[in-house]
């Protein structure tokens, strides 16, 4: 009995000593985490942007980037001010952009307007045919073209800018010089008589409207103040995406991005979605023009 009591008391302290040594390894974790949340609240804290630092984060999400004196003005604005100022691209003063523009003008025609002065070669070459007054030496070059390229159709059909089915005629990667005898030797001959007959004439090639149309975008995005309306310009253009080489499309292109794009971006998606489907850039596009 004796025996039994002093095996028992004897568990009993072993017990006592590991839950004591249990207790006690609980009690330094709990704490060693309470320290570690407590350290770990200054530098949470100190993660926090500074002004400077939200600006920076806000020009880089509703614009372009930074421009040099953009912290500043947007600092002394204030940022809530300058969000706000962006919501609203109509009452924003953008003579700096609005100045870079005025050298670009396709940008402010019509598209009758940009038909008539950027005109397609081909519809060119036939009215000129039909009213006689086609000048003899593009008549010869336009004849050499057409027997040189065999059954391919002439320039007085050609639905393309003349100057981009020249280049596409000659196989990528020959040489310009393997390239003139299969017949094809005729075209910066061609290209150039049209080109000087267009500027002669106060005329352009087409390829001038999109490329001013691409400048355009460059420029606002640097020079503009209305950043957030050209990244959305940018987004929905790439959305309601349009290509620029089917067709009519070239000459379409301008008052798209005017007359359809430019005022939705901070509108309505609905009167957005109605405005592209109605649009004749992409009824052309999408072949549901007639």
């Amino acid at each position: 009995m004796k025996a039994f009591k002093s095996v028992f008391r004897g568990s009993l302290t072993g017990r006592a000593r590991y839950a004591a040594a249990l207790f006690s390894m609980l009690a330094f974790l709990s704490g060693t985490f309470v320290l570690d949340l407590s350290a770990q609240q200054p530098s949470q804290q100190k993660q926090r942007l500074s002004e400077d630092q939200r600006i920076l984060h806000t020009l880089n999400r509703l614009g372009f980037g930074v421009r040099p004196g953009d912290v500043e003005r947007v600092r002394a604005l204030g940022l809530e001010n300058y969000i706000r100022q962006q919501l609203a691209p109509e009452k924003i003063v953008d003579t700096v952009a609005e100045a870079k523009m005025r050298n670009l003008t396709t940008l402010s025609l019509s598209t009758a307007e940009l038909y008539a002065k950027y005109p397609k070669p081909g519809a060119l070459l036939r009215r000129l045919d039909r009213r006689g007054e086609l000048p003899p030496e593009l008549a010869a070059l336009r004849e050499n073209r057409v027997k040189g390229k065999g059954a391919q159709p002439d320039a007085a059909t050609m639905t393309e800018s003349d100057g981009e089915t020249a280049m596409r005629d000659r196989p990528e990667g020959m040489p310009q010089a393997a390239a003139d005898e299969n017949g094809d030797g005729n075209q910066n001959e061609y290209r150039r008589a049209m080109h000087e007959y267009l500027l002669k004439n106060g005329l352009q090639p087409p390829q001038r409207i999109v490329a001013e149309l691409q400048a355009s975008r460059i420029l606002r995005a640097v020079y503009s103040e209305r950043q957030l309306q050209e990244v959305l310009v940018d987004f929905w253009s790439n959305h309601f995406n349009v290509f620029a080489g089917k067709g009519a499309d070239r000459w379409l292109l301008v008052s798209y991005d005017r007359d359809t794009i430019r005022p939705h971006t901070m509108g309505k998606l609905r009167d957005l979605l109605v405005a592209t489907a109605q649009s004749p850039a992409m009824l052309f596009y999408l072949d549901n023009f007639q």
